[in-house]
């Protein structure tokens, strides 16, 4: 009797485990089959969020400054496990429209098109797409190309800009088309009117094209004239002709350094004559009237990141221009000689785009020259002054020894 009570007692409890196991077997395929629908809906999600990135590189974007909003987006991004840099730029990138923002992204790790719009604080959404911090990137007449995340132009939405001050101006219509006026031949050191030259050019991305037009002022001799902050009159008379400037993005010559931000080659040309001319446009000696008739500058230009709002722009190349000497003789105007001249150019620009703004400059080619620009009411007036001297050698008829001029510049938006 008991054998048998025993024999029944070990049958019940193999008949349980049996069953036990079967529901082990069952409760794994389940879990398996949920982990699967789980991944697949994570593979829907992360679809759906990543959006269309053939397309993202078009979008207007710019890169974060302001310290505060960067926290913010550091702060989002934790919340949601991803992993960043903070020594990579915050860049943002809207919607075409620019009423909603299509992702955000430091470095390599994207936020997110879903996220971003449906997670992230609708307060900081509104205070990035007002487009208040941001990295303004300049070059002289270069396009950065906006495919590249580590050198992100500002896109700004397609209104009329203008800045202008004694020292030239610029209009810009949208992002890519401008006509911009110079006084003086910057090239060369012969800041505002000294070289009695203006150049009237029509720009579309990296290409400038115009006119090479003479300035009939800057003849007045102050009772002053050797005071440092004196003006002078100009000892160059104007040609007129056609001039161009051009700078191309190029990465063969881009320094492969993620602190090198940018190589490029450039340069500018510039070729006239002077035509009839009333003599009280000209300088006081009619026999001996210099303008500089021909020019032609090619240079390499990189950039040097410090950090996202300082950086250096460097240029180096060679420059050649032509003197000419003229006479006017029975109201016309004859070439009787010139001169041609061959120099090196190193030009250096600091930037400090943070939030104070401001720019240093120096380069050296015919002459040495300096310069500085600040703003003084932000977005709306700015500062500027040009030095220039001559340097290891005695300055020509037609130079000064040195030259200093100030002005305010003032900016507009339509």
């Amino acid at each position: 009797m008991k054998h048998n009570i025993l024999f029944f007692v070990v049958l019940l409890l193999l008949c349980g485990m049996s069953r036990t196991t079967a529901q082990i077997e069952q409760l794994r395929g389940e879990l398996q089959f949920e982990n699967e629908e789980l991944k697949s809906l994570e593979r829907i999600l992360a679809t759906l969020n990543s959006g269309d990135t053939t397309y993202a590189l078009y979008f207007p974007m710019w890169a974060v400054v302001d310290r505060n909003m960067r926290l913010s987006i550091y702060s989002a991004f934790r919340n949601r496990g991803k992993e960043f840099s903070e020594e990579d730029q915050v860049i943002v990138i809207a919607n075409p429209n620019m009423k909603g923002i299509a992702d955000i992204r430091i470095g390599n790790t994207s936020y997110g098109r879903l996220y971003t719009s449906k997670s992230l604080d609708p307060e900081l959404q509104k205070r990035l797409l007002k487009k208040e911090y941001v990295l303004v990137e300049e070059t002289p007449f270069g396009y950065r190309n906006a495919a590249r995340q580590n050198r992100l132009p500002v896109e700004n939405p397609n209104w009329v800009s203008m800045n202008i001050s004694l020292f030239g101006g610029e209009m810009r219509f949208g992002n890519d088309w401008r006509i911009t006026g110079r006084i003086g031949t910057d090239e060369l050191g012969y800041a505002f009117w000294s070289s009695g030259q203006i150049r009237m050019l029509a720009g579309y991305k990296s290409i400038e094209l115009g006119a090479y037009l003479p300035l009939h002022g800057g003849l007045i001799e102050t009772n002053h004239a050797e005071r440092p902050l004196s003006l002078k009159p100009r000892l160059l008379n104007g040609s007129t002709g056609v001039a161009g400037r051009f700078e191309f993005e190029w990465d063969e010559v881009k320094i492969s350094s993620s602190r090198f931000t940018y190589g490029g080659i450039g340069g500018s040309f510039a070729v006239g004559s002077l035509d009839r001319r009333r003599p009280e446009y000209l300088t006081n000696n009619l026999e001996r009237l210099y303008s500089i008739s021909a020019l032609l500058q090619l240079h390499y230009a990189f950039n040097y990141s410090f950090d996202e709002e300082k950086c250096v722009s460097a240029r180096a190349g060679m420059t050649w221009h032509r003197v000419t000497l003229n006479r006017f003789l029975a109201n016309e105007i004859y070439k009787y000689d010139h001169e041609n001249f061959v120099t090196p150019v190193v030009a250096f620009e600091y930037k400090n785009n943070g939030a104070d703004w401001f720019r240093l400059n120096m380069q050296y080619s015919r002459l040495l020259s300096f310069g500085a620009w600040a703003e003084i009411v932000p977005r709306y007036v700015n500062a500027e002054v040009k030095y220039s001297a001559v340097l290891w050698r005695e300055a020509r008829e037609w130079e000064h020894p040195y030259y200093l001029y100030a002005t305010l510049g003032f900016n507009f938006d339509f």
